[in-house]
């Protein structure tokens, strides 16, 4: 059955960017409207209809955009079919016989505005972006379920961004669970840790560290649970120091270097501020032929723009001051209000500031299963560069 539509009507002149396929309506860009949360909306421009999606009375993005087709119903089957297509795009992305935790629905570029769905093994966990989006939420339930059961998912798991998770079938699950990732064995919390327990995001980039680690000490700052730096120990790094702030953290990316039998005695383990550390570094006279940095969000909103530039160029100069000569720097950005050239500007700034001249060896960004639109730069968040530094 599907949700009553209401209509909403453009103030500003959005016609071209909606058609072209950007999902986003901003609520200053509608005429006044008296909608619940959650209801299906019809959005009308000179007389004509224009858009279909889901209303946001409490949100600045007022309206999610579902479809451009005014026969598309969006109901159950719509739901269902959103999620068995997106399922048919990750033919050729995932090698099932290396990896089984991938994103399976990636919101708005899979056409299902604000769901996430992700895989780890058995358990697929759940977000969903706003309250409007929550009106699909039993439907998204079975949905998953019946889809699911071919892939072997036993668990849902819903994660608000609060951090709170609910069990939505199957039970609890397992928690930590293991996973494989291009053959490389890891834990993940799906109930505590960030995001939906792991970054799937950064699953290539990990693989394209690994040429640049054999032999050579290498840090990895903000190391979260160790994912880069299993890759680089597996690559035969001869050190890896992990830093982040969060002990917890720490403990699990031990606990991923002994599943994938790599001694983590071996390797060091530094509960610290990476800015901190690199100063110390700096000042120590310490040198890797690997720097990773791959902090959380600098700029969670466009109004911390000009203060995330900053602390990205800082960050990253002080990185370069503990590369060895002609080693690599990895740097990296999740802020989606940070583009790429924005991003390489920070760069080229941080270089000058460190006198270290940099070569792009590749710029890089988020997996095929984390698709977007070319209509919706905002979906294009992850920046990976990859740069060797003079010495």
């Amino acid at each position: 059955m599907a949700i009553p539509t209401a209509t909403v009507r453009l103030k500003k002149d959005l016609e071209r960017s909606l058609r072209a396929g950007h999902p986003w309506i901003y609520a200053d860009a509608l005429e006044p409207a008296r909608i619940s949360t959650g209801a299906v909306v019809d959005v009308i421009s000179r007389g004509r209809f224009v858009a279909r999606g889901l209303y946001d009375a409490r949100s600045p993005i007022a309206v999610r955009v579902a479809t451009l087709d005014p026969a598309e119903l969006v109901d159950e089957g719509f739901v269902r079919a959103r999620l068995d297509s997106a399922l048919k795009a990750r033919r050729g992305a995932i090698d099932a016989g290396q990896t089984d935790a991938f994103r399976w629905m990636n919101g708005e570029g899979d056409f299902l505005p604000g769901v996430v769905v992700d895989v780890y093994a058995e358990v697929a966990v759940l977000r969903l972006d706003g309250d409007a989006v929550r009106a699909w939420r039993p439907w998204l339930i079975t949905a998953i379920a019946e889809a699911g059961r071919p892939l072997g998912i036993r668990h849902l798991y819903e994660r608000s961004r609060g951090g709170k998770g609910e069990a939505l079938f199957g039970g609890a699950p397992p928690s930590p669970i293991e996973i494989r990732e291009s053959g490389v064995r890891f834990a993940v919390d799906v109930a505590h840790g960030q995001k939906t327990g792991f970054f799937l995001d950064q699953r290539e980039n990990r693989r394209a560290i690994r040429p640049f680690a054999g032999g050579e000490a290498v840090a990895n700052l903000f190391g979260y649970t160790g994912g880069f730096s299993v890759h680089a120990a597996l690559a035969g790094a001869r050190e890896v120091v992990t830093v982040d702030s969060a002990e917890g953290a720490l403990e699990q990316a031990r606990a991923n270097f002994r599943l994938n039998r790599l001694d983590p005695e071996r390797h060091r383990f530094a509960c610290e501020d990476a800015f901190a550390w690199l100063a110390r570094a700096r000042d120590e006279g310490r040198r890797y032929g690997l720097v990773i940095t791959d902090p959380p969000s600098f700029a969670p909103s466009e109004k911390s723009l000009k203060k995330a530039l900053a602390a990205y160029r800082d960050l990253n100069a002080l990185a370069l001051s503990v590369v060895a000569p002609e080693g690599v720097l990895a740097a990296a950005s999740c802020s989606s209000h940070v583009n790429h050239e924005a991003f390489l500007g920070c760069l080229r700034v941080a270089a000058e500031k460190a006198r270290r001249p940099l070569r792009v060896l590749k710029v890089r960004g988020q997996p095929a299963d984390h698709p977007t639109t070319p209509a919706f730069p905002e979906g294009r968040y992850l920046k990976f560069v990859l740069c060797r530094a003079a010495g």
